[in-house]
């Protein structure tokens, strides 16, 4: 009987034991938590071959969900920025790097962690802080599908807290620009503290309404990235195809007020100038939920699928809305972040027109 008893308790532990695919779920899911929370922490990369890492400031937000739908998932928010902390961690003659782009595929999509995974496995674990007191993690390294553009990402490492099934530690290769052939860098991200059940910080809701305008002249006149993206019904669209044409790209998202306010503009663009203007919505969102939305507001908006941020990447979308105005030789003419005037929009695409 005594050896009877200790097989079920073995056998208790061991079911109750979660799989590494379960534990990345439940990781992911504790990112969708309708209570609200705030997550800070660091991170940092450092270039392949480079004596220097940078650091800077993250956090992770939700807004609790509304009354209305107290259990209804939430999509966290991110902010990144702040000053930047240059670190010479080894001996070396390089010099300080200069041009750093923070990629939302080493940032974002928490809340997305377990899907399109190709290998889940467990390779370690470790004690890490949070809150003040050290905490036992699981080490799980995940593979995921290609991207659109057929680039094979490399393995992610997640640090998950045995507990409270969050992300303490991310770490990853991944490009120091946003093209697949630019070097590469060594990603870390940790996080510290977390707070649940807290209300929505004013900058999140600031962020969610913001109307403010800013163009980015630093593109202006440079050659547009070139790339392959599928639209909402699993067709590739190549950008090559649309040389000769003036090509109008809207980055948004279903979760963005102002993006949806601008909608209306840029859907009267695509009806008014479909002879010489090829126009493009960059959703940030997962194709099904952009169907959905699109059917239930009974709106027609061509759609690429970028929840990868392999485009947004490309051209360092900070904010959305944004809009990309592209000539007819491959040209960005006009880059705007914020909700773009009317006036403005269609003074630009007269401009465009008469370059040849």
């Amino acid at each position: 009987m005594r050896i009877l008893w200790l097989l079920m308790v073995v056998t208790s532990v061991g079911a109750c034991a979660q799989t590494p695919q379960e534990l990345l779920r439940f990781a992911q899911d504790a990112y969708r938590n309708p209570t609200g929370y705030e997550i800070d922490g660091k991170g940092s990369v450092q270039p392949v071959g480079s004596s220097w890492q940078v650091g800077f400031p993250i956090t992770i937000v939700a807004a609790p969900a509304p009354l209305e739908t107290p259990n209804a998932p939430v999509s966290p928010g991110v902010r990144v920025g702040g000053p930047l902390a240059f670190t010479k961690t080894s001996e070396g003659s390089d010099e300080k790097p200069n041009d750093i782009s923070i990629p939302f595929a080493v940032t974002g999509a928490w809340s997305r962690i377990a899907e399109k995974t190709t290998s889940v496995k467990e390779v370690g674990s470790e004690r890490l802080p949070l809150n003040g007191e050290m905490v036992d993690c699981r080490v799980l390294e995940v593979e995921y599908r290609p991207l659109p553009d057929d680039t094979k990402p490399g393995p992610v490492k997640y640090s998950i807290c045995s507990d409270k099934h969050l992300v303490l530690k991310k770490v990853m290769l991944y490009s120091m620009g946003r093209r697949s052939t630019d070097p590469e860098g060594l990603w870390a991200i940790t996080f510290g503290t977390v707070a649940f059940h807290r209300p929505a910080p004013k900058w999140l809701l600031d962020l969610k309404d913001q109307p403010t305008l800013k163009v980015r002249n630093e593109w202006l006149g440079k050659q547009a990235p070139a790339f392959a993206l599928a639209d909402l019904n699993g067709q590739k669209i190549d950008s090559s195809t649309m040389r000769g044409k003036l090509v109008l790209l809207d980055f948004w998202s279903t979760s963005c007020a102002p993006c949806l306010r601008e909608m209306p503009l840029i859907q009267s663009v695509a009806k008014d100038h479909t002879d010489n203007v090829t126009v493009w919505g960059v959703s940030l969102d997962q194709a099904e939920r952009d169907k959905k939305w699109l059917a239930q507001h009974q709106q027609t908006f061509p759609t690429l699928a970028d929840s990868d941020y392999v485009v947004s990447d490309l051209y360092k979308v900070h904010g959305i809305p944004a809009v990309v105005l592209i000539d007819r030789k491959g040209k960005i003419r006009n880059y705007w972040e914020g909700e773009v005037a009317p006036n403005d929009l269609e003074a630009a695409l007269k401009r465009a027109s008469r370059i040849r």
